[in-house]
């Protein structure tokens, strides 16, 4: 009976002690706590402005361009009295013509043919009258048959002038600068300039701008640096837009304003052919030891001209007054002192 009971005691013992390592194992299945995560760090951010210091300086506006070479001396050549239909025209722009050379012709029906018959008539008329004086014909004979050669003659004139009418002739030695698109049979209205010769030895240039506002303030006689194949000569403006001849002709009307003629006085035979081109620049305002700042400063809203400025850490607009602008540059009348700083507009 005792054998018993501690048996029975004993395995309670085991049976507890096995509890034991139950919990202390089922503990170390657990997961371990983990440290808590801290919130991010919030660091303020500052905005980064690009800034100039307000100076005093020089400030210009200037054209700078390419013109192209033109004669200063033009002669536009047409048909003076009379018109008619187009039968040839002999010469092509860039052509060297001589004075008395044929330029165009009009369509004359048979009348070269009639010329042509009327020489032989006076041909006939003179062998008549050299016959009538080696013969013995009577001095009315030979009377008659210098009446006969005079009045074919009269007749050949006549025809040779209403053919010279039809021919239309250089006036002078130059070069072929324009030709009308006139073609065989088109009509050709008396005075209508059918092509324009000019003297290659007078040669001005030429610079058509896109638009006209960016000639505002061009003057005559003002200062051009003129490049010519890499040497710069002296030259002047010669013609503005204000000073353009006036025109009833459209588009020359419209060429002029928006157009300059420069001229190089200081060289007789400028190495320019007509056609070609020179790179110029003309100073057109010039403004010294103002206030001046970048373009890109400079800020536009509903007509207002403002900008901004960098005091103590803060921005500050500042409403202006603008003179002289050119592309990167701003002349300030009113509103800055030196030694601001302006935000650019980035």
């Amino acid at each position: 009976m005792v054998q018993v009971i501690r048996k029975r005691m004993l395995v309670r013992r085991m049976a507890s002690a096995a509890l034991v390592l139950s919990l202390m194992s089922g503990c170390s299945l657990l997961p371990e706590e983990e440290d808590s995560l801290q919130p991010p760090t919030l660091q303020k951010v500052q905005k980064q402005y690009e800034i100039v210091d307000v100076k005093r300086g020089n400030i210009e506006r200037f054209i700078t361009s390419t013109a192209t070479a033109t004669s200063g001396s033009n002669t536009p050549v047409s048909f003076p009295e009379t018109g008619g239909r187009l039968k040839n025209i002999f010469v092509q722009v860039g052509d060297l013509v001589k004075a008395g050379q044929p330029i165009a012709e009009l369509d004359t029906g048979d009348l070269p043919v009639r010329i042509k018959l009327q020489k032989l008539n006076v041909e006939k008329r003179n062998l008549q009258l050299f016959n009538a004086t080696t013969t013995e014909m009577s001095t009315d004979d030979i009377r008659l048959r210098e009446l006969d050669l005079k009045g074919e003659q009269l007749i050949l004139n006549s025809l040779e002038k209403e053919y010279n009418k039809a021919l239309l002739f250089a006036p002078m030695d130059g070069v072929v600068t324009y030709v009308d698109s006139l073609r065989t049979g088109d009509g050709v209205e008396a005075n209508r300039t059918v092509a324009v010769i000019a003297d290659p030895n007078d040669v001005d240039l030429v610079y058509e701008a896109t638009e006209a506002k960016s000639l505002v303030g061009a003057k005559v006689d003002m200062d051009v640096e003129v490049t010519i194949k890499k040497k710069t000569y002296k030259g002047k403006v010669l013609q503005t837009p204000q000073t353009a001849p006036k025109s009833d002709v459209e588009s020359i009307i419209r060429r002029n304003s928006k157009s300059l003629i420069i001229g190089v006085p200081s060289v007789t035979n400028l190495p320019l052919r007509i056609g070609e081109y020179a790179d110029f620049k003309i100073f057109m305002e010039k403004r010294e030891n103002v206030i001046v700042i970048p373009r890109n400063a400079l800020r536009n809203y509903l007509g207002r001209n403002y900008v901004q400025v960098m005091e103590n850490d803060r921005v500050k607009e500042i409403d202006v007054e603008t003179g002289l602008t050119t592309q990167r540059e701003v002349e300030v009348v009113k509103g800055l002192e030196v030694g601001q700083k302006v935000i650019l507009n980035t």
